[in-house]
């Protein structure tokens, strides 16, 4: 699919042709390698605060007041 993104910087610009071609891909590659690696991180950290927020409490409110 042929997208069209406005008002990138063009430092960051350049900075992601030249990663592009460091790892041998096109900008659309590399483009999607960066959203999925953002989203696994994303995914992660939701994934971290539910398992601390889905544990029992150590005291209860009652000793959490005194």
């Amino acid at each position: 699919m042929d997208t069209l993104i406005k008002n990138i910087d063009e430092e960051c610009w350049r900075y992601v042709k030249v990663q592009a071609a460091k790892e041998k891909k096109t900008i659309g590659q590399l483009f999607n390698t960066l959203v999925y690696e953002y989203k696994q991180r994303e995914l992660a950290e939701k994934n971290a605060w539910d398992r601390i927020l889905s544990r029992k409490p150590t005291i209860t409110a009652k000793k959490a007041e005194e």
